[in-house]
């Protein structure tokens, strides 16, 4: 676990030196509060223009979702450029064969970066939510959409071999969280061709306060990382 520590100490010293990525770690703090002020503020004119009750509200729970889901998916975001940066450098493939080993470099990426990102996504949609989604399950969407965010950082780090085809795949991945509008916008049965993404199960979550849904989430994204950490193992061990 020392070496795991000393590993990420590592990687803030590295970030410190890259203002780009600083800044993506803020961009939670700039959605959040476009999303708090700037929705709320829209909706009130165009329910005054139509003379109706609600148009956006009836969606505020798909705007914390995204929220929540921001928060994680950004700081992983940060921590596989870091990845890709250290194998153009060649510096894996030498950390990987000292105490650290392979799980651990792992660890010490994105797991130490999921354990900062859970509290901050709870953070973010305590300040920033516009729904009236209980704290139990905002928390549980929070640690779902943390560990979705361990699997975006996976697929970029497997699906690219620099930051700029990183950077490439990361916008790619964003697709990661389509599964959200399902529960919203498909009905019937053609919503579950989406049901293979956690975030298809965690809209379900938030929009019936369903818990199952969010325990199926949560599985499903381990069996994600599982399968993606064990080909990224084997892409370094190359």
């Amino acid at each position: 676990m020392k070496a795991v520590y000393s590993c990420f100490s590592q990687m803030i010293q590295q970030l410190k030196q890259d203002a780009m990525l600083i800044m993506i770690v803020f961009v939670p703090l700039l959605a959040g509060t476009f999303f708090r002020f700037v929705i709320p503020f829209i909706e009130k004119l165009i329910t005054g223009y139509f003379g109706i009750d609600a148009i956006l509200a009836p969606y505020y729970e798909l705007v914390d979702l995204f929220l929540i889901i921001l928060t994680p998916s950004m700081f992983n975001y940060v921590a596989a450029m870091v990845i890709l940066e250290e194998a153009d450098d060649h510096m894996i493939s030498y950390l990987a064969v000292t105490p650290l080993g392979k799980t651990g470099y792992l660890l010490s990426r994105l797991g130490a970066t999921g354990l900062i990102s859970f509290p901050a996504s709870i953070f973010v949609s305590a300040l920033f939510h516009l729904s009236n989604a209980n704290v139990l399950m905002l928390t549980g969407i929070a640690l779902a959409g943390t560990v979705q965010g361990v699997i975006i950082a996976l697929l970029i780090v497997t699906l690219s071999t620099n930051k700029v085809e990183g950077m490439a795949v990361g916008k790619i991945t964003t697709l990661f969280t389509v599964g959200v509008f399902a529960p919203y916008f498909i009905t019937g049965k053609m919503q579950y061709i989406l049901s293979i993404l956690p975030s298809y199960w965690m809209s379900r979550a938030i929009q019936s306060s369903d818990y199952l849904a969010l325990l199926i989430s949560i599985l499903l994204a381990g069996l994600w990382i599982t399968l993606l950490s064990k080909k990224f193992i084997k892409k370094i061990a190359c």
